[in-house]
């Protein structure tokens, strides 16, 4: 009998959007790498802040600039953050991501550091920090539905156990919340090669197969303009083969467990792309190898919850 059921409750913070989280955040998000001391700054002097700082945001443009904005947009939309203070360079690029994220009805503000400088941009910041923080400790969690969970899952250093015990772990606990109508994001990309067409065979329509293959087939590509004759710094990584792994199929066949053994996939997402509205199920969700893009990209697109199967 499972231990689960649609009629499972779970505590949450309900957002002014109807989302649901399960933690409380206030974060300070630096547009750029140049803002990243103010936000630390702020967030240091306000205990309960949350600082993202990150190396992006600045010499980019077109689809990359897109991508930047869509990230940090979407990790001030996520459910388990409460409140977030914005703080960029310049007016505005900061107003835009302050605009995108204010769409969810929560409390949002921007600095602009040019005109201002450093100290005037923190002590603003700090007094909007310190408020936000405020309020967000009197929300209270109530009983929330299940279903209202959203759960993406990530690697965290395969090893030759991996695919034994703890990524069955995490597939167990997808079929489980696959029949209770959860979404469920499954977000590696490269670490599927090999072992695409399983994935494929587990498509829900042929259309969502044909976009999955064409979303795997376009890093292919990527893969083969950059190729090398090693890999070995790579994939499988050095953590990876010293835990007794030797090719990237191996890692493929323990990584896919991740998904369960009766989820299907019923759509495909692009990085940073959100979960079109009422559309439950599980998702593949295309993102980078670097850590801090695996671990942006799931927030990006709204997830609460983010079970990570690590080496044993």
């Amino acid at each position: 009998m499972s231990i689960i059921s649609k009629d499972t409750t779970f505590l949450g913070y309900r957002r002014e959007n109807g989302r649901v989280g399960i933690r409380n955040h206030v974060v300070i998000l630096p547009l750029d790498d140049l803002s990243n001391a103010a936000a630390e700054a702020v967030a240091h002097n306000i205990k309960g802040a949350l600082a993202i700082p990150h190396p992006y945001g600045r010499l980019q443009f077109g689809a990359d600039l897109d991508l930047h904005f869509r990230t940090l947009i979407g990790a001030g939309c996520n459910p388990n953050v409460a409140a977030v203070v914005v703080i960029g360079i310049e007016d505005s690029w900061t107003q835009k991501v302050v605009e995108g994220i204010a769409a969810t009805g929560k409390p949002v503000v921007g600095f602009g550091i040019e005109g201002h400088g450093d100290h005037d941009t923190i002590l603003r910041a700090s007094k909007v920090a310190r408020q936000f923080v405020q309020a967000a400790s009197e929300k209270q969690r109530e009983p929330c539905a299940i279903h209202e969970l959203w759960v993406s899952t990530k690697c965290g250093e395969s090893d030759t156990t991996s695919g034994c015990g703890s990524n069955p772990t995490v597939g167990n606990a997808f079929d489980k919340l696959y029949e209770t109508g959860n979404t469920l994001v499954f977000g590696e990309t490269s670490e599927i090669t090999g072992g695409e067409r399983i994935v494929a065979d587990r498509c829900r329509t042929p259309e969502v197969k044909e976009r999955f293959m064409f979303m795997f087939d376009r890093y292919q590509a990527m893969i083969n303009r950059h190729k090398t004759s090693d890999l070995s710094d790579s994939q499988p990584t050095k953590g990876n083969i010293a835990g007794g792994l030797t090719t990237i199929e191996e890692k493929a066949l323990g990584n896919i467990q991740k998904i369960g053994k009766k989820c299907l996939v019923d759509g495909v997402l692009d990085k940073a792309e959100v979960r079109p509205a009422r559309a439950c199920g599980s998702w593949i969700l295309r993102a980078r190898r670097p850590r801090w893009s695996r671990c942006a990209r799931p927030r990006a697109m709204r997830c609460t919850s983010f079970p990570r199967a690590r080496a044993m």
